[in-house]
């Protein structure tokens, strides 16, 4: 069983000490979708991935999917929990609120946790979207984080998937969040679980 906790440490760990380099930079305002590969992820699920993206292993160890474009300073992971089993964990630490769905406990808890690794100066209302079918929350937020100059943008995507909730985490420095705001956002709605 994967704890929360842990997988926020380790999301954390390595997502920012993957924004220290520069290169080139591109507005998405032209982005398509004939520039995106679907990638399918243990038979779960698939996503469109920007084709200058390419997968890495260096981001963090339990993201079930992590694509990243160093030179361009994008990144993305998508992290996936047992339902039942996140639920469970949030009552017996008695966290969970009953009167919020699952996958607002869960959008609430994850953002606890990377409050408490990093200096959020911005953070948006949740927003409530479906994609596929799947009831999803949407937040950005702004932050610093230690070891690193520059404020960094992060989009999460947060979807409930039946027996799994996700989370989709992009992110690139905040001087760049506009160029590839709809590129980010075409990944996280691109979202689609593969049912049998």
């Amino acid at each position: 069983m994967k704890s929360i906790s842990k997988i926020v440490v380790f999301c954390c760990a390595f997502l920012f000490v993957s924004c220290l380099g520069s290169g080139n930079k591109e507005a998405d305002e032209n982005t398509k979708f004939e520039d995106f590969n679907t990638v399918s992820v243990n038979g779960e699920y698939q996503v469109s991935i920007p084709k200058f993206m390419r997968g890495t292993t260096a981001l963090n160890e339990e993201a079930s999917l992590q694509y990243q474009n160093a030179l361009k300073e994008t990144y993305t992971i998508i992290i996936d929990e047992p339902k039942a089993e996140f639920i469970e964990i949030l009552k017996e630490l008695e966290e969970y609120n009953d009167e919020a769905s699952p996958l607002q406990n869960y959008r609430a808890i994850q953002m606890q946790l990377l409050g408490t690794t990093m200096n959020m100066h911005q953070q948006s209302e949740p927003k409530p979207n479906t994609i596929h079918g799947l009831e999803s929350e949407s937040v950005e937020i702004s932050a610093h984080v230690e070891g690193v100059d520059e404020e960094i943008t992060y989009f999460l995507t947060f979807i409930d998937g039946g027996e799994k909730v996700y989370m989709i985490m992009s992110w690139t420095f905040t001087s760049y969040a506009d160029q590839y705001r709809t590129t980010f956002e075409m990944i996280a709605e691109s979202f689609t679980p593969i049912r049998e």
